[in-house]
């Protein structure tokens, strides 16, 4: 285990060097927050206009209508841009020169297949919100179970759907499950280290944030505010780049033995070693 973790700091420094070679990739999930946080906000602006905010607490089937829309957008744009992340990280895994158009224009080519994903991943959130809230013994626990296994059974559909041609959901979904199931030490180890590498960014941020609404006035109370709120953008952004770029190594490596990005650094028998 011990080992892992070895290597999973040695390939999160591998990682953040490919994202320093191609810094602009962070356009790109930022463009996600933007994209998602409008569309929420228009969304709120709906319900508010119509008067529905009352609707959605009380009547379950829009309750259950608007958790699914939230859903779908989240997921249909967090995974179009993710998907623009992997293909430029592939391509410069290739030692090609990749730009934010083509990873847009890659994504834009799937658009159909992370629409049905983006579709099939709302429908289950929205079930399993259904199930936790009218189904005896669906607690809060058993909700984060089922929640945890879709994560890990889809870790690496955004791969599936930017380098394979798959046809069904289906068939990307068993990949993503298989590529898992080879690399899954190492996928979760890695996942930690991203997110331990960038915790105290967002711990700062958060501090900042705390003084500035508890205790700070006047100018430093938005200085300090605005400053960690960019800290916490700026986390979000760099831990999505970074897990995208993991990720589309894994993969393939999972899928044809080739250490490439991030992986370089070791010797096949060494990357899924004790």
């Amino acid at each position: 285990m011990s080992g892992r973790f070895r290597r999973a700091v040695t390939v999160t420094d591998a990682s953040l060097d490919v994202f320093r070679e191609r810094p602009r990739l962070a356009v790109l999930p930022l463009l996600s927050l933007v994209v998602v946080g409008t569309a929420y906000a228009v969304g709120g602006v709906a319900v508010l206009h119509y008067g529905l905010v009352d609707e959605v607490f009380t009547n379950r089937l829009v309750k259950y209508g608007v958790i699914f829309a939230g859903l779908a957008v989240s997921s249909s744009v967090g995974i179009f841009f993710n998907a623009a992340v992997v293909h430029c990280a592939t391509r410069q895994f290739a030692g090609e020169e990749p730009t934010v158009r083509d990873g847009l224009a890659a994504a834009w080519a799937v658009r159909g297949r992370i629409a049905k994903w983006g579709l099939l991943s709302a429908t289950v959130g929205t079930l399993l919100s259904v199930l936790s809230d009218n189904v005896p013994g669906v607690g809060t626990l058993t909700r984060s179970i089922l929640d945890l296994t879709w994560g890990l059974l889809t870790f690496f559909v955004v791969p599936v759907i930017v380098t394979d041609r798959s046809d069904t959901l289906r068939s990307d979904l068993r990949r993503s499950g298989n590529a898992f199931a080879r690399t899954w030490g190492e996928s979760v180890t890695v996942t930690l280290g991203i997110g331990l590498a960038l915790l105290p960014v967002a711990l700062v941020g958060v501090c900042l944030l705390a003084v500035a609404y508890l205790s700070a006035t006047g100018i430093a109370a938005y200085v300090m505010g605005t400053i960690g709120g960019l800290l916490l953008v700026a986390t979000i952004v760099v831990t999505q780049v970074l897990g995208m770029i993991v990720r589309a190594a894994l993969y393939r490596y999972a899928t044809t033995g080739e250490p490439v990005g991030p992986l370089e650094a070791f010797s096949p028998d060494d990357i899924f070693s004790e």
